[in-house]
């Protein structure tokens, strides 16, 4: 409707300049022989007097005439104005074109003033030229107009509609499938059409946010069942112990029950604590509280935890002195995980290192944590950042992790603005796995994942 009323607006314009054209070629064409003709009627004065009424002159279309004094009074005219004043103002020299003249019919006229001088005395003669081709020929082409008009508007409408129409049907379908699709329909997809044009892309772009919102919702509900699965473990252990104690009061071991409560209410407080972590550091930049971090401190706090008396933490050369910008408490966080990992796989030995290495022209601070392990098979090291993934049975429950501790890593690495990657070589004469971070040196802002 909007695009049929624009070109009707502009067909409007169109037909009135068209007309506005047409009358203006069609005067001048018809306008041109008044001196000529005024010429003819002063060659008619006798002795300086004009015959009354005039004759008529031979001319290509009917032309009438009168002769004005200096005041605008009728001195003579054609016989067809006899009796009539003065059709024009003697000092009006613009041609004008007089639609009717009392009494005469052959109209419209083109009137036109031509001074001449008759016995000495200067007169207007107004010579006045019937018109009629013209107006036939306005009338014809306004005639044409009022119909051409409205069919040329009927066909722009149709032909919009039926273009718009056609090229938003695949809007509507892509509109209509986008409808049916729910939280637990996500596997649906809108129809693509074959033309590489804006609507194409459009699908397809609609198409690829799907597919992210299905992944995304497929791991967000894989680790709903996960968080779920690891905490129905102590909560039944719990269970199960209070319930076999209610049963048998007088032979239940009161103490090691209330031991083993307390053991699995640690591994809750510690999988949610995990928990709340990795909401933390999903949520971005937003959330962590940036200042000077000294992470050679870090690194040589670790050195004086409490370890098994079969392993040991050492450290591989000598730690460079260090000062990032981030935030203390997640790399403090980021740091235990990766030894408490190490820890958990290591045979005897876990092997740290800190340096400040250049990395195309940047200077990043690079933190290493081995260990002599069985290591982690290439094919596993990016799976073993995922939530819950525990690779084989040198990670299984009973160690005490619970499958959170690397994720959580990737992601205060990832918010800082860093990198993590896994090798297979430690850093110390062992082989294992060996952790390595690289985060920019210097007071270098984090930014978002």
């Amino acid at each position: 409707m909007l695009a049929t009323a624009v070109v009707a607006m502009a067909l409007v314009i169109g037909s009135f300049a068209l007309l506005g054209l047409f009358r203006g070629a069609l005067l001048r064409s018809q306008s041109g022989s008044a001196q000529e003709r005024a010429g003819e009627v002063a060659s008619l004065a006798i002795d300086g007097v004009l015959p009354s009424p005039l004759p008529s002159l031979d001319s290509p279309r009917l032309t009438l005439f009168q002769v004005l004094d200096a005041k605008g009074a009728v001195i003579t005219a054609s016989h067809q104005l006899d009796g009539l004043s003065a059709l024009r103002d003697p000092d009006q020299r613009r041609r004008k074109v007089l639609d009717t003249i009392d009494g005469v019919e052959g109209g419209p006229w083109l009137a036109e003033t031509v001074t001449e001088t008759i016995g000495a005395t200067p007169v207007t003669v107004l010579v006045i030229t019937s018109v009629a081709g013209y107006a036939r020929g306005a009338e014809l082409l306004r005639t044409s107009l009022l119909i051409i008009v409205p069919i040329l508007l009927l066909l722009v409408g149709g032909t919009v509609w039926m273009v718009v129409g056609r090229a938003l049907r695949p809007v509507e379908a892509m509109r209509a499938e986008a409808e049916a699709i729910t939280g637990s329909k996500l596997q649906r997809r809108v129809p693509a059409p074959t033309t590489n044009d804006e609507v194409g892309r459009l699908a397809h772009t609609l198409n690829d946010m799907l597919d992210r919102l299905e992944t995304s919702a497929d791991a967000q509900r894989r680790f709903v069942a996960d968080a779920s699965h690891e905490l129905r473990t102590p909560i039944a252990n719990i269970r199960l112990a209070i319930e076999v104690a209610r049963a048998h009061p007088d032979r239940a071991d009161w103490p090691a029950i209330a031991e083993d409560v307390l053991r699995q209410d640690q591994r809750m407080e510690h999988l949610t604590n995990d928990l709340l972590m990795l909401a933390r550091t999903e949520a971005g930049p937003s959330t962590l509280r940036l200042a000077a971090v000294d992470l050679t401190a870090l690194v040589t706090a670790e050195l004086h935890r409490v370890v098994p008396p079969d392993r040991e933490i050492v450290v591989a050369g000598t730690l460079a002195d260090v000062q990032i910008t981030g935030d203390a408490d997640q790399l403090r966080r980021l740091l235990s995980n990766l030894v408490d990992n190490a820890i958990r796989h290591a045979e005897h030995t876990v092997t740290l290192s800190l340096r400040t290495v250049p990395m195309s022209g940047v200077a990043m601070t690079e933190l290493a944590v081995a260990d002599d392990g069985p290591g982690i098979a290439v094919d596993d090291r990016v799976a073993v950042f995922s939530p819950f993934v525990r690779l084989d049975q040198h990670r299984a429950r009973n160690q005490g992790g619970t499958g959170l501790g690397l994720s959580i890593v990737q992601r205060v690495v990832h918010a800082h603005n860093g990198t993590i990657s896994v090798t297979g070589e430690g850093v110390g004469d062992g082989g294992g796995a060996t952790f390595v971070v690289q985060l920019p040196a210097g007071r270098t802002a984090p930014s978002a994942v």
